[in-house]
């Protein structure tokens, strides 16, 4: 590396050339930016000469965990140079390299014009747990995008409460500003609990938790949630239904790629849908009713057909506008949860969401209030790579 810069040439880079990244919390270990993690913001990162100690820079990191470096110093065209995040208190560097005390890129650097920012670093809690949650949680047909990185996503100032025996929340947490998340009984969280500006959390539970993350900025995985709502919402029908019962219609056959579904309400007491077709076939409910699972038996179910090749992943059920509650009951919440079961996310912006019990294999998303109570749980599904 000497050899090298003493070769480089003197002339001085322009003023505009600049590195950066985005500093992240690094739910799965990874090492990269996936669907499994979230950005922090106010995070302080160095510029180093590469090979040396000395500071070319410094800033934090904004609202969406990005950062970028203009040298402070006069630097030869073509200088090598690298980045730390200097770790607040409680935080490890997760899967990236480095002295224990900081984050590092592994690799040196030539500043660039326009800005090679690229360079992303991860952290995370010192108490969490890389127990990830499913990167195929939700098919990416259905264009969640950002909002698909969490199992629980609270998109506005509202409460989210979780209790009973598990159950368990298999993923991430995500609460907006100003939101109440509380856990209690013996329910458990195996990912990271990311809390917006001025979001609380209260945590009596005995299940414990991967991690919990503050002052996240979540502002563009909320709107990804509600440009997903809207989206989905205008697609053209491929079938319709006034209601679904599980009793005259048992089984939707869907066709390859995405399949809309209209209808106004699902309303299913003790009967089951399966969910067939290709193995590509995704399918779509737009709902402009309700969504309510009530009766034992059995359960009242919509399962996809896994022998088909078809996953939860594959199912979005998309509540329109305003009106009923989401509602899941009948019985067998705990270790064993659920009667009542849908394979797929619920993204309802404007409805709130009641599982007393029940078990969904994929997301919840709500702008209202979320119960997850008497042993529910949300769990993405097992991975298809």
């Amino acid at each position: 590396m000497g050899a090298l810069m003493a070769a480089l040439s003197l002339t001085s880079l322009s003023a505009r050339a600049n590195f950066g990244g985005k500093v992240y919390c690094d739910a799965n270990c990874n090492g990269v930016f996936d669907n499994g993690d979230a950005p922090l913001a106010g995070i302080t990162v160095n510029a180093y000469l590469c090979g040396t100690s000395t500071l070319v820079g410094s800033t934090t990191t904004a609202g969406d965990g990005s950062y970028s470096f203009t040298p402070t110093l006069t630097m030869p065209v073509g200088s090598f140079y690298y980045t730390c995040v200097v770790l607040p208190p409680g935080y490890t560097a997760g899967a990236n390299p480095g002295n224990p005390g900081f984050a590092c890129t592994s690799s040196c650097f030539t500043f660039a014009e326009p800005c090679d920012c690229t360079h992303d670093l991860g952290i995370c809690p010192t108490s969490h747990t890389c127990s990830a949650p499913c990167p195929d949680c939700v098919d990416p047909v259905f264009g969640l995008g950002a909002a698909s990185f969490s199992s629980v996503f609270e998109l506005g100032a509202h409460s989210v409460s979780i209790t009973g025996p598990p159950g368990g929340i298999i993923g991430n947490i995500a609460i907006a500003a100003n939101g109440k998340l509380s856990l209690t009984g013996s329910e458990y969280v195996t990912g990271t609990i990311f809390l917006g500006p001025g979001a609380t959390f209260s945590d009596s539970s005995s299940g414990g938790v991967g991690g919990v993350v503050q002052n996240v900025d979540l502002s563009a995985q909320i709107a990804a949630a509600y440009v997903a709502n809207t989206a989905n919402a205008a697609l053209p029908c491929s079938q319709s239904f006034t209601t679904l019962d599980g009793k005259t219609v048992t089984t939707i056959t869907g066709n390859h790629g995405v399949n809309v579904i209209c209808v106004k309400d699902i309303s299913l007491s003790g009967k089951q849908i399966l969910l067939t077709g290709p193995s590509d076939a995704k399918f779509v409910f737009n709902i402009t009713g309700k969504l309510v699972l009530t009766g034992g038996g059995l359960g009242p179910q919509i399962r996809v057909d896994t022998s088909a090749g078809i996953a939860p992943s594959a199912v979005l059920y998309n509540l329109i506008g305003t009106g009923q509650d989401v509602a899941f009951s009948g019985g067998g919440g705990g270790v064993s949860c659920c009667a009542a079961i849908v394979d797929g996310t619920i993204l309802a912006p404007y409805r709130k969401i009641a599982l007393s019990p029940g078990l969904v294999n994929g997301e919840v998303i709500s702008g209202l209030d979320i119960s997850i109570v008497s042993g529910s749980s949300v769990k993405c599904p097992p991975c298809t790579q």
